[in-house]
């Protein structure tokens, strides 16, 4: 029998029981995005927690080194779809209407969702 993605995940969520959202998941995709911020902060100056925490308050105002043009993010998208996608899911992102985060095309839907879990991922750091 075929599945739907989302059933899949739904159905591997319920067997893992009720878990931190990212807890010890998505290691690769944490190990990236921490090193992503380290370069940035190498370059930039800074600490490492005070950066992290203006990202958590200010997303749209701190950038990260390699996650700033919409081509970087889409290129970190295909190399961790399957853990972003999963994280997504996690989070309810794909149960949320597109327009009402003035996303109107596919393009932007990926690059809006991989923001947004990259947000998710520096929360857990």
């Amino acid at each position: 029998m075929i599945k739907k993605y989302l059933q899949f995940i739904k159905e591997a969520n319920e067997e893992e029981g009720k878990e931190s959202l990212i807890g010890d998941k998505y290691t690769e995709l944490k190990d990236e995005v921490k090193s992503l911020i380290e370069s940035t902060i190498e370059k930039a100056g800074g600490e490492y927690k005070s950066f992290i925490d203006k990202f958590i308050k200010s997303p749209e105002d701190v950038k990260i080194e390699g996650l700033i043009n919409d081509s970087d993010i889409y290129d970190f998208y295909l190399k961790y779809r399957n853990d972003i996608d999963e994280l997504l899911n996690n989070i309810k992102y794909f149960d949320e209407i597109p327009s009402e985060s003035n996303t109107f095309g596919l393009y932007d839907y990926i690059i809006n969702g991989t923001e947004r879990a990259v947000i998710e991922i520096v929360k857990s750091l």
